[in-house]
C-alpha cells in the first residue's frame, strides 16, 4: 500500500513481539523444538495474522547466555485485526499451548509497528 506523495513509502505493519524464556522445569532445548514445530500449526490459525518469524536467540559475540530463549513478531495489517485476533478461540488455542513451555509470568510482549529504515 503507498502512503504520501512517494511510492517507495509503504503503510507501517503492526507487530506483537514476544520475548520469552521457557517455564520452570522445562529445557531450554526442547521449548524451542516445542515452539519451532507444534507451535506453528496453532498461531498459523489466528485470524489476521500475515507474518510469523521466529527469532531463536544464540550467545552474544562474546559468549554471553542470551537473555531469553526466543523473540516471536506477529505480523497484522492493521491494529484493529490485532485486537480483533486477540479475542479469538484460536488465540486462546496459542496461549494455551505456550503455557506449557513458555514461562508466561516472565514472558514480555509489545506492540510496534515495523518501519523499514533501508
Amino acid at each position: 500500500r503507498v502512503v504520501g506523495r512517494h511510492a517507495w513509502t509503504r503503510a507501517a505493519v503492526v507487530k506483537r513481539l514476544t520475548q520469552w524464556a521457557p517455564r520452570p522445569g522445562v529445557d531450554r532445548n526442547e521449548a524451542i523444538r516445542r515452539w519451532r514445530t507444534s507451535h506453528v500449526p496453532l498461531v498459523s490459525q489466528v485470524p489476521g495474522v500475515t507474518r510469523y518469524v521466529q527469532n531463536v536467540c544464540a550467545p552474544g559475540p562474546d559468549g554471553t547466555d542470551p537473555p531469553y530463549a526466543g523473540l516471536g513478531e506477529l505480523s497484522f495489517e492493521t491494529l484493529e485485526d490485532a485486537h480483533a485476533a486477540l479475542g479469538t478461540a484460536e488465540w486462546q488455542a496459542v496461549i494455551d499451548d505456550a503455557s506449557e513451555f513458555m514461562d508466561l509470568e516472565h514472558m514480555a510482549a509489545a506492540w510496534a509497528t515495523e518501519h523499514s529504515a533501508f
